[in-house]
């Protein structure tokens, strides 16, 4: 696919943006994925490029923040295998479903995501208190582990844009 200069300029600087956006607060792909499908990339190969594309950052992310992964030691391995496995199972979906299922879902992702972005700490805020409760401390646990999973369902597509290079 050959992109004329206003679609080259527009990715470009949708590329910049979005990393400058998801360096500071996070959500760069509310402008890189638009972006993708402005130029007539097809949704589901613009979704698997977006989070591709992220990667770099998720790494450096992970570097920068290691030592407060490492204080969660004992709750690594959990926090891995939930990722996988929710990441494993958004990559088959994403596989499976095809292009005008993923686009009438869309919004919808949107939509959760917008919702997270803006709330993510508030909620966050209110399980961890929540969670100081004995009789409620499993029930959150749960519901955080399968918050998780949907996490790694819908970042899935990295592992299916992964797979699209070998």
């Amino acid at each position: 696919m050959l992109l004329d200069l206003s679609q080259f300029a527009i990715l470009f600087a949708a590329g910049i943006l979005g990393g400058i956006l998801n360096s500071i607060a996070g959500g760069g792909s509310f402008i890189t994925f638009p972006a993708l499908l402005f130029a007539g990339v097809p949704p589901i190969t613009a979704n698997a490029t977006n989070t591709f594309a992220a990667c770099a950052g998720y790494i450096s992310g992970t570097y920068a923040f290691r030592r407060e992964i490492v204080k969660d030691r004992a709750n690594l391995t959990k926090i891995i295998v939930l990722s996988l496995f929710g990441g494993l199972s958004g990559s088959f979906l994403l596989i499976k479903v095809s292009e005008q299922q993923f686009v009438s879902a869309v919004p919808w992702l949107l939509l959760v995501a917008t919702l997270l972005f803006l709330f993510g700490d508030k909620i966050n805020h209110y399980l961890k208190k929540m969670s100081s409760h004995a009789k409620l401390g499993v029930v959150i646990s749960l519901l955080l582990s399968l918050f998780l999973v949907g996490v790694g369902v819908f970042g899935g597509s990295l592992m299916q844009g992964l797979a699209s290079l070998v």
